[in-house]
């Protein structure tokens, strides 16, 4: 009888070590942009969109603002995803990067954010989606001379903000199976946060990446709830704009 091989140990151990590594990259792999937000990655006459290795970046082609929106993915998201929504930040003259997070994870990389607002505007509203929402908001309380705004997608902060000189506009979908509702409206924000309610709307109705398990059932249609998003968000630029005059 042939002796037993004492290399099947290592090549077990070499491959459990092989299942380990692909589970984590299919776990940590972002969700796919749609059709539609990889149409909106086009320049034209009035957004100039440049796709660099760790951000998008939307520049208005006409008059710029002084304020300039910093917009961190929810988890596990395509940075491209959210280019239909904030494309027409960029037109309406906000300069917008877009961050594209390691793993789609932005708080593997805080620092992403701090690099992106030490160019362009003076004066920045840091945002975010989801899990996106607290580094933007840990970005904001880190460099108050610079970001003044603070702009919740489906979110909250984990830290306490209520004592924090800043504008926050908290936008969050009522059907949103993913953000509850309660703890969205009792989050640890300012007083002055301006909490937008977009009826009907769900977690994946903020960005085009399809749909997400655990999300609640919509009672409106993509293209309302994102009007809806799109619009409260330029509000909350022009009120941080408008106030740094």
């Amino acid at each position: 009888m042939p002796a037993p091989s004492r290399r099947w140990p290592s090549q077990l151990l070499i491959a459990v070590v092989a299942l380990v590594v692909c589970a984590a990259l299919l776990y940590a792999y972002p969700r796919g942009a749609e059709p539609s937000a990889l149409a909106a990655m086009r320049s034209d006459a009035e957004v100039a969109v440049h796709d660099r290795a760790t951000s998008i970046e939307l520049r208005p082609r006409g008059p710029v603002r002084g304020t300039g929106l910093v917009f961190h993915p929810g988890a596990k998201v395509d940075s491209r995803a959210y280019v239909p929504l904030l494309r027409p930040v960029a037109e309406a003259g906000y300069p917008v990067v877009v961050l594209k997070a390691p793993f789609g994870m932005a708080i593997l990389q805080p620092q992403q954010g701090a690099a992106a607002i030490s160019r362009g505007p003076d004066r920045w509203v840091a945002g975010g989606h989801s899990l996106g929402g607290p580094t933007a908001a840990r970005l904001a309380t880190a460099h108050p001379e610079r970001v003044r705004g603070l702009l919740l997608w489906a979110s909250y902060p984990d830290i306490d903000l209520r004592g924090a000189d800043l504008a926050v506009t908290s936008i969050y979908g009522t059907r949103d199976g993913l953000s509850a509702v309660p703890d969205v409206l009792g989050a640890p924000l300012p007083p002055t946060t301006d909490f937008v309610a977009v009826p009907g709307a769900i977690h994946a109705h903020f960005g085009d990446y399809g749909p997400q398990p655990g999300d609640g059932r919509p009672a409106t249609s993509r293209r309302q709830a994102q009007e809806r998003i799109i619009a409260a968000t330029l509000h909350h630029l022009h009120r941080v704009d408008t106030a740094g005059r």
